[in-house]
Parts: C-alpha cells; sequence; structure tokens
C-alpha cells in the first residue's frame, strides 16, 4: 500500500543561459538567458510526483521575495503540498548550456535557515518513502532518518559508508559517478539498491544479493527531444512512486524512464514548462 513520499531539500529559481562555450579564468563569454523557472532537485522531483497523483510532502526553503511567490504559485499550480522553511533570500542557480554540452550549474542560497529550523519543520515519527537532497551530511542523514525507505542522491556514496551512515537507495548519473559507485560502499550503507542512469543508453542497477544489471530504455525520436534539464529529477519520481506502491527495483527504473520522458519532451525541468520566459534577445 502506498505511503506518502517525504521528499526534502534546498529549492532555486533557475535562470538558464545558452552560452557558446564555458568560460576559461578570467574569460567574458556572451550567453543569452533563455528563462527563469523553478529548480532544484527536491522541488523538481516531488513536483514530478504531484502530477501523477502521488501522496507527496515537499520540505523546502524559500524567502519572502518574488522568487519565492513564483517557487509557491509553481507548487501551487501542481497541486504539490509544501512545507516552507523561511530564509533571507530565495535561492538561485545559474544553468549554463553550452551548444552540444553537458549543462554546467552553479547554485548560490544567501544566509540559509539553520539545519536546527529545516528539521523542526520535517519533524519526527515514521514516514514512507523519504529524498533527501541536502548537501550538508549530517542534515541529510537527520531528514530521512524515519522513513520507510530513505534515498538520496548518489554521489554521497563514498561520505556515506566512510561514516557508517545507512541508506536503503541511491540514485545518479553516469555523468555525475564518472568513476563508478564500489560495491564495498553500497555493503557498507546497508543499501538494497543503486541506480545509475546513462542517457539514452539506459543504465545500471545494483540489488543487493544480486549485483549490477544493466536496464535499457526506449530511445526518444529526436524530433520529440526539447530539454534534458530535469531529465534525472523526473527520473527519480518515478521510481520512487514504484517502489512506493511495492514494485521491484527493474520495474521501477522502467517507471521513472517513463516520466523522464515526458520531461524530455518540455522546455524546463519544472513539469508543464517554464514559469517565467525571459525576453527576446536583441538582434
Amino acid at each position: 500500500m502506498a505511503c506518502v513520499i517525504t521528499i526534502t531539500g534546498p529549492s532555486y529559481l533557475d535562470v538558464l543561459m545558452r552560452v557558446p562555450h564555458l568560460a576559461q579564468e578570467g574569460e567574458k563569454v556572451r550567453g543569452q538567458v533563455v528563462r527563469e523557472s523553478p529548480g532544484g532537485g527536491a522541488m523538481n522531483t516531488a513536483a514530478w510526483l504531484a502530477t501523477r497523483d502521488a501522496d507527496v510532502r515537499l520540505v523546502t526553503t524559500r524567502g519572502a521575495d518574488s522568487e519565492g511567490r513564483t517557487l509557491t504559485d509553481a507548487c501551487e499550480g501542481v497541486g504539490l503540498a509544501v512545507d516552507w522553511v523561511a530564509c533571507e533570500r530565495t535561492a538561485r542557480a545559474l544553468v549554463l548550456v553550452p551548444h552540444g554540452g553537458e549543462r554546467t550549474i552553479y547554485t548560490g542560497h544567501l544566509h540559509p535557515p539553520r539545519d536546527e529550523e529545516i528539521l523542526e519543520v520535517i519533524g519526527g515519527g515514521d514516514t514512507g518513502v523519504t529524498w533527501s537532497a541536502w548537501r550538508h551530511t549530517e542534515l541529510r542523514v537527520a531528514a530521512a532518518a524515519h522513513g520507510s525507505i530513505r534515498a538520496t542522491d548518489a554521489r554521497a556514496i563514498e561520505e556515506d559508508a566512510a561514516a557508517g551512515h545507512q541508506w536503503d537507495l541511491y540514485i545518479g548519473s553516469a555523468s555525475e559517478n564518472p568513476g563508478g559507485v564500489a560495491d564495498g560502499d553500497l555493503a557498507a550503507t546497508g543499501a538494497r539498491w543503486c541506480v545509475i542512469t546513462d542517457g539514452a543508453r539506459g543504465g545500471h542497477v545494483w540489488e543487493r544479493g544480486r549485483g549490477w544489471r544493466a536496464f535499457e530504455v526506449a530511445p526518444l525520436p529526436a524530433d520529440e527531444l526539447v530539454d534534458t534539464c530535469g531529465a534525472g529529477d523526473a527520473f527519480a519520481a518515478g521510481v520512487l512512486q514504484a517502489l512506493d506502491g511495492g514494485a521491484d527495483i527493474v520495474d521501477a527504473c522502467a517507471r521513472g524512464a517513463a516520466v523522464a520522458a515526458q520531461c524530455l519532451r518540455q522546455v524546463g525541468s519544472f513539469p508543464g514548462g517554464p514559469v517565467r520566459t525571459a525576453p527576446a534577445a536583441r538582434p
């Protein structure tokens, strides 16, 4: 039986800029701001869950500013229940997309709330699936402590293994884990599953007692591919919802791929496309 899925992590107002190439140190590169829209892995994942009628709760941050109102309106638009943690200013993320290259993201948060303030909003008590996207180790671990399935980003595996933190599920991408994931680290965290995606090639899933297996995804026709931003967050949403409903991990990956395909067909990482569209560039 499905339970509440709790998603925790920072949120941002994404500023997407297309550039001819990434700047070298000291270089000035002229780009074009394409859009401003809600973003951040936690908010994107929760929003995609909400559009799929999941019982989802998001705990994230916002300021009392125009950017915070933009995030609020977007969440209300998809029916996403949010417990907001107040901060001085809503965080922004600069997303640079060079021609033919992978996106590069810079995030910034002016005077974020204290960990204690965030944990007070999250509260205690047993919950269903939890996805914690906080980068601060102790906060990330504490935020997911009461979940029946505790899930987080695969980039945290080595850190968790070294500290002895226990997790059930890791989700990440091959580009963000270029060295792969060590079986010993997964064993040290007590993980049940680990999913590493690799774009149109599908990816690999690790399951305790069974090791690694490849999984494939149906290729998206080139004329349907609009934007790759946020596809990983949408994939995570599908996986979490499937596991919450009792699916096995391979079927969960197929569910994740289906949600990611929806994201790939639209502009922006937040379901429904951009909330703000930047004015057209001057010739």
